[in-house]
């Protein structure tokens, strides 16, 4: 594709150009990143053959997405306004009904009274959407907007009690008409209690309450969920980083057309952690696993239950090359099902593989060469697939 090759060579001639540093001011910092990424992927729709067909897809395609970053911090007396964010346009050789762009940008401004944090920030990104179950129409041509607003506050000391609070209210809306009934609002609300000691690290327990609706289904949907739980944080020294939360949660939907012998309500415990180990100079590995309760992108469902891990590593293999490696799985089952004569997805595993390879040229200019295997496996045939993508990035920063 012309495109690639214009990006590529693009990107090699502005590395030749003196690094402007745009801004030297004490605290502030702007980072300017241009990327170029070329790849072939053996099944765009994510979709069986057939129903590829049907949609008038050509399953193996290749794409081409150019991109620019942001990350701009810039403080005002006590406060400091940040902004970070990418922009980019993905080129689909075979399936140019596909070409759409790509947004996503967080900004806002934290402030410092006394022992106290606040972050006041919104989030916005836009994209083809992940719809996980397109049934017989042509949804992978789907445009998802997400926009955020969230407040959080800290109030703390490095050692002892200290309190959190969190806000947010998350605005989904879809383009297709028949995926307009996947539009929701969300609102979320926790507050907690910390305990902190800098050699034994922060231990909070909370309170949470997320209210969901689907604001354009003919039917009113949505459901409340309230959880209790608590959350370890604690850095091992220089080797090991952690965090460890774990919740039970209560889930009732306001919908009572529920399908078959499904409940209103519903209970499970959530949990989430992460861990991050520098084994050597050369070796990092990182593994985490979660169990959460999300809304639904999919038709005829109200909730996902989401149950996954991924474990990754990365090896230098000098001080220019790195090769990296990982596996992870998802295991999703759906909750709050609607009556519908449709085929439905309620269950699906999927499972990826990937490694990867990089070379750093410069301090400000590297290539990365990403080779991934993903597997589906679903109630209803027509939602497995398996896709093959190999591609090449360049990422240039300045």
């Amino acid at each position: 594709m012309v495109y690639g090759k214009l990006a590529v060579g693009l990107l090699l001639g502005a590395a030749v150009l003196p690094a402007q540093a745009a801004a030297q001011d004490a605290g502030k910092k702007v980072v300017i990143g241009l990327h170029a990424t070329l790849e072939h992927d053996s099944n765009v729709s994510r979709t069986s053959a057939v129903e590829a067909t049907l949609q008038g897809l050509t399953p193996a395609d290749t794409l081409f997405t150019p991109s620019v970053t942001v990350g701009l911090l810039m403080p005002v007396g006590r406060q400091s306004v940040f902004l970070n964010g990418a922009a980019g346009y993905s080129f689909y050789d075979q399936n140019t009904s596909l070409n759409r762009e790509r947004l996503d940008f967080t900004g806002g401004v934290n402030s410092r009274f006394g022992p106290c944090n606040t972050t006041v920030s919104g989030v916005y990104n836009r994209g083809l959407s992940k719809v996980e179950d397109p049934i017989l129409i042509s949804t992978v041509e789907n445009v998802q907007s997400t926009t955020r607003a969230l407040l959080e506050v800290s109030c703390a000391r490095p050692s002892g009690l200290g309190v959190v609070f969190n806000a947010s209210k998350d605005w989904v809306a879809n383009d297709l008409d028949v995926m307009k009934q996947s539009d929701y609002e969300s609102t979320a609300l926790m507050a907690g209690i910390s305990y902190g000691r800098p050699a034994l690290g922060t231990l909070t327990v909370f309170v949470s309450h997320d209210q969901t609706d689907y604001t354009k289904r003919v039917i009113a949907d949505g459901y409340e969920m309230n959880s209790v739980g608590v959350t370890f944080n604690r850095q091992l020294g220089a080797r090991i980083q952690g965090s460890v939360t774990v919740a039970y949660a209560s889930v009732e939907q306001s919908s009572g057309l529920l399908a078959g012998s499904q409940n209103s309500s519903s209970e499970s415990t959530t949990y989430a952690a992460s861990l991050s180990y520098r084994v050597s100079e050369k070796l990092n590995v990182q593994g985490s696993f979660d169990r959460s309760i999300r809304p639904s992108s999919g038709i005829g469902r109200t909730y996902d239950l989401s149950t996954g891990y991924r474990v990754s590593g990365e090896y230098a293999l000098g001080s220019r090359l790195a090769l990296g490696a990982g596996f992870g799985r998802v295991d999703l089952e759906s909750q709050g099902i609607l009556s519908s004569p449709l085929l439905i997805l309620t269950a699906s595993t999927t499972q990826t593989y990937f490694g990867s390879l990089r070379y750093q040229q410069s301090k400000r200019l590297s290539f990365v060469l990403n080779a991934m295997r993903e597997e589906r496996t679903a109630n209803v045939p027509q939602f497995e697939y398996t896709s093959n993508r190999i591609g090449l990035t360049a990422d240039l920063s300045f």
